[in-house]
């Protein structure tokens, strides 16, 4: 990993922190979209993107948020029956974006901070046939890495279903062999594990997908993945892209490869196995399941005594940003957000500063 001249104090799960050399890259002077400099700009993306991805395909992007990729999935890839696997905020919502295309849409959920039981989605391909099976890989309300490799292998034995991955908080952060597990849609935003402003989402679509989308009439204008990928393979976006985002993720892209994917897997299973320890010790729990400990987000319960929602402003008021709780875990719990740029140095001053906070007890009664 590259030396880094910046503290970072900011732990938010999305959006993370954006290091100087990328912020300075949005900085350079205008191009038109459909210039050349452009294209060169865009193709050296595409280009690069399948390493991080981790296909022989291209890899497009997107000027949306991965909100919008719900939609754009209901809508190209699927006529009518889709299966949601839940377990928690995020998940829920991509139920809810395929519910509101009018699909027939039903669901595998297990409680939040649960991963998905692969066994369950296997009981639930035998009971109906469906078109896609969609997941969370990371679910980001809670902290909680769902078994992916293990879910595909399950959707592939029992079904023909396309398998639609949500890995917005993962992608960059957490091994994802999409070609070689088999995954037909991955998309994810820029502004999490792969520590870029918030704009532009990145999306791999399989040869099978982009087969099917094909006989599915009415995808919609901007919510039709076959029209941005054919505009895609002409080297350009099909409307006006967030052209400093992209500048940004050139330079990110630069950055996150000299690491090596498996190095950065690997620095974020540390700093998860960091946090892990620090908690055990000063009496901070997981309020997820220990087998589905995310690397880029854990999500704790603070000691008796120690009240959430005020050791998060306690930290603000300090120069540390951590996430709240999310939802009806927001009472009683916050989240350390260990992904992006983030190294062990950064994350040693947070739990220092929060040793130091609980010892003295200041403003933080629960």
């Amino acid at each position: 990993m590259r030396e880094l001249q910046e503290e970072i104090r900011y732990f938010l799960p999305g959006p993370t922190w954006v290091t100087e050399d990328v912020r300075e890259a949005m900085a350079a002077p205008a191009i038109g979209h459909r210039s050349p400099e452009f294209k060169e700009l865009y193709q050296s993306v595409s280009r690069r993107l399948p390493d991080v991805v981790r296909t022989s395909k291209e890899v497009m992007v997107v000027t949306a948020s991965g909100s919008m990729i719900w939609d754009m999935a209901a809508a190209s890839t699927i006529r009518r029956d889709v299966l949601n696997l839940t377990n928690g905020a995020f998940s829920e919502r991509f139920h809810t974006a395929c519910k509101a295309w009018g699909r027939d849409a039903d669901k595998v959920s297990v409680e939040m901070g649960q991963p998905i039981d692969p066994e369950l989605v296997r009981e639930a391909l035998r009971r109906k046939r469906y078109e896609a099976v969609t997941v969370a890989h990371n679910e980001t309300s809670t902290g909680v890495l769902n078994p992916l490799e293990d879910i595909v292998r399950v959707v592939q034995e029992e079904s023909d279903a396309l398998i639609l991955v949500d890995a917005v908080s993962s992608l960059g952060g957490a091994r994802i062999e999409t070609e070689a597990w088999g995954i037909d849609l991955l998309f994810a935003s820029a502004q999490k594990a792969l520590a870029l402003p918030p704009g532009i989402a990145v999306v791999s679509l399989s040869d099978r997908l982009r087969e099917r989308s094909e006989a599915i009439e009415n995808r919609g204008f901007y919510t039709d993945l076959l029209r941005f990928w054919k505009k895609h393979c002409t080297g350009f976006t099909l409307t006006t892209p967030a052209i400093p985002q992209i500048r940004a993720l050139d330079r990110q892209l630069d950055n996150m490869l000299a690491e090596g994917m498996e190095a950065r897997w690997q620095r974020h299973l540390e700093l998860r196995r960091m946090t892990e320890e620090w908690a055990a010790q000063r009496g901070f729990t997981y309020a997820s399941a220990p087998a589905g400990a995310s690397p880029t987000v854990s999500c704790l319960k603070p000691p008796a005594g120690v009240d959430a929602p005020s050791l998060v402003q306690r930290l603000k008021e300090e120069g540390f940003i951590v996430g709240g709780g999310y939802g009806p875990w927001k009472p009683t719990t916050f989240r350390i957000a260990h992904m992006g740029e983030v190294r062990v140095a950064d994350l040693r001053r947070l739990l220092a500063k929060i040793d130091e906070l609980v010892e003295s007890g200041d403003g933080l009664g629960g």
